[in-house]
């Protein structure tokens, strides 16, 4: 038996055609776990809209937007799903259906939820109706935007390597006391200092006043990014003059490693931005930004600013494998401007 995600019903008959659409799930989609149902419809005077999973009652809207929240468990199955408009003082009812579809046994499927930090501009609050989310070319549910970042861990990464000297490094940890303060009283706050060698992180508070400390040797940046990388939201704050000429892990497997994490990474460069902090920050849904040592805390106070207004996407991940997957966001509606997003990550 087949569904369509879209029935034309008509009412009247030399009335205009109404219609219902499912926005969410759409027909052939795979559904797991907490996930919302909802649809738009033409029909005028709507009173009430019933949501129906496999022919059991799932839930009741009354008012747009006709969206409830269902949990369709763990189980990998189909699913008939159907909304019911009653309209016109509940006299007249009509209805639409989706077919979700099961996990075939050339797929493999994660319920993870994936969390997406992105900057975005619009007038209004988007809503998760407003976006649509791609994983490797799969439509994804999306279950909330919101943008509250939440409490994090803040790991400014700061090169102490000899070409930061002239006034560099001393302005870089000038600029941390100071602009730290921005961060939430809840985030956790560290400071890793590198040169050829990658110093252990040390936990610091809002607003303290950082030494000086003297600037020598090489830069391992890749093995500095490389050694925060956890599980945990992590905003990687990344101060440097440019290249890596020391780092014992190749820009491959460090890429591997901080994409299949929560961290976003986050650069001021003071100098030449190398391929792999672009390609880090991409990857993750941070930003790069250039800098004198003058400008540095100004640039530093823009960065954090963006961070703690950036909105959170989450979704559950559906239909794809291990590997790299890649995530593609874009406006469904006018007037929403994304500004940068996480580009993918690495799934285990």
């Amino acid at each position: 038996m087949a569904f369509i995600g879209v029935m034309t019903l008509a009412l009247v008959p030399t009335a205009r055609a109404q219609t219902i659409s499912f926005v969410t799930p759409q027909n052939g989609s795979q559904t797991v776990g907490p996930a919302a149902l909802e649809i738009t419809t033409t029909i005028p005077n709507a009173d009430r809209v019933d949501f129906f999973v496999d022919g059991a009652l799932a839930g009741v809207a009354r008012k747009p937007p006709y969206r409830i929240a269902h949990d369709f468990g763990a189980a990998l199955t189909a699913h008939l799903v159907t909304a019911k408009v009653w309209s016109n003082g509940y006299r007249d009812v009509a209805a639409a259906s989706v077919m979700t579809a099961a996990l075939t046994s050339a797929e493999s499927m994660t319920v993870d939820v994936v969390e997406v930090p992105m900057h975005i501009r619009s007038v209004q609050p988007p809503r998760p109706d407003d976006l649509r989310v791609t994983e490797n070319g799969v439509a994804q549910t999306i279950r909330e935007i919101h943008a509250d970042r939440g409490p994090a861990h803040v790991v400014f990464v700061v090169d102490r390597s000899l070409s930061m000297g002239n006034g560099r490094l001393d302005a870089a940890l000038r600029a941390i006391s100071e602009e730290s303060r921005l961060l939430r009283v809840d985030d956790r706050i560290d400071v890793v200092l590198f040169n050829h060698n990658v110093a252990r992180p040390r936990r610091i508070s809002r607003g303290e006043r950082l030494q000086s400390v003297p600037t020598s040797g090489g830069t391992s940046l890749r093995d500095a990014l490389s050694s925060i990388a956890t599980p945990e939201r992590t905003y990687a704050i990344v101060i440097t003059d440019g290249g890596d000429r020391n780092s014992a892990i190749d820009e491959e497997d460090a890429l591997r490693r901080i994409s299949g994490t929560k961290m976003i990474v986050d650069a001021i460069v003071l100098g030449d931005t190398p391929a792999f902090l672009r390609t880090a920050a991409g990857n993750t849904g941070g930003t790069v930004a250039t800098a004198e040592a003058s400008s540095l805390r100004r640039t530093l106070h823009a960065m954090i600013l963006d961070i703690n207004n950036s909105y959170t996407l989450a979704y559950q991940s559906h239909g794809n494998g291990v590997g790299w997957r890649s995530i593609a966001i874009t406006p469904v509606r006018r007037g929403i401007e994304i500004v940068n997003a996480r580009k993918g990550y690495f799934a285990q």
